[in-house]
């Protein structure tokens, strides 16, 4: 088949990286992104730095008005907050058979996407990566690990273009999942990043005290059980013990690591905090499953962010 025409919303530490790596293995891509971020790329290109390891790429970077073609695959990886700002270059830059995977750390992002773009098909999808952006243009990963997953609601999978994308994202460093429990499977990345955020904005601490034995790592390992309890609610049954799971993958995050979330939080900027946080407590009311830990975490969220 064709190769494939990649549009990417969003030059953070998730966009810019799906971006660069693909660029890197010579996939035809382009980025969207703003301001310093769009200056910063088409002067110096991309840089993604890992360890010692810098990397300046040449990413085809254009703002949202300058984009004027079709795309065949489009990654969405913008917070949450912004999503609906992507909904008119979508529409725009979708023809037919154009694929739409959003990469948000929101549960359920694809479903709320689809009745936006309708006529369009709109996939879930998440991501395992930890980057950040440092300055516009230039991106630090702190960790080996970038994982995309992806697939449709209903489990089918007979779109020669995403197992296309399958093969692209191998050829690039990235470890594709074609997945036929993308519901099941997003819910069990958000059971990582969401209990991540929302303990470390409570304690305002990074991974490292969380890795420690004691109260905080024991909040931690509540709020996992509580979204593992939903999902058992729900009828999705993860494929591991998440708990055990999860606390592997944060022994292995950097000790200065934060979610994104807690950032924003902090600076007093636009956050997450809905679908992280209040969205686990909405969940747990719905579907009758008790989540004591995240309604503590929640009410102090929202008595901080009113004293603001």
């Amino acid at each position: 088949m064709n190769p494939i025409n990649y549009l990417i919303l969003g030059a953070g530490g998730t966009g810019g990286c799906i971006a660069g790596y693909l660029t890197d293995a010579g996939k035809n891509v382009t980025l969207i992104a703003r301001n310093q971020t769009l200056e910063a790329i088409r002067r110096d290109g991309l840089l993604i730095c890992l360890g010692n390891e810098m990397r300046s790429i040449p990413v085809r970077a254009v703002s949202e008005e300058e984009y004027l073609p079709k795309a065949d695959i489009i990654f969405v990886c913008v917070k949450g907050y912004s999503l609906e700002e992507m909904y008119p270059l979508s529409r725009r830059a979708s023809g037919p058979g154009t694929v739409v995977i959003p990469i948000l750390n929101i549960y359920g992002t694809g479903e709320r996407m689809a009745e936006e773009l309708p006529g369009i098909e709109v996939l879930n999808g998440c991501i395992y990566i930890s980057a950040a952006s440092q300055r516009p243009g230039v991106i630090r990963m702190s960790g080996k690990i970038f994982r995309i997953v992806y697939g449709r609601v209903d489990g089918r999978k007979d779109n020669p273009m995403l197992f296309q994308l399958e093969e692209d994202l191998r050829e690039a460093g990235i470890t594709p999942v074609y997945s036929d429990q993308i519901r099941r499977d997003t819910l069990q990345k958000f059971a990582m990043v969401s209990p991540m955020a929302a303990v470390g904005a409570f304690y305002d601490v990074p991974c490292g005290e969380m890795k420690k034995p004691g109260e905080i790592r024991d909040r931690y390992v509540a709020c996992v059980a509580e979204i593992d309890s939903i999902a058992k609610a729900m009828g999705l049954n993860f494929p591991v013990d998440v708990v055990q799971e999860n606390l592997r993958i944060l022994d292995g995050l950097s000790d200065d690591s934060t979610a994104s979330m807690q950032k924003d939080l902090k600076r007093g900027s636009l956050s997450e905090v809905d679908g992280l946080v209040y969205e686990v407590v909405r969940l747990g009311h719905r579907l009758g499953v008790p989540v004591p830990n995240y309604e503590e975490i929640a009410e102090s969220l929202l008595l901080r962010l009113k004293n603001q």
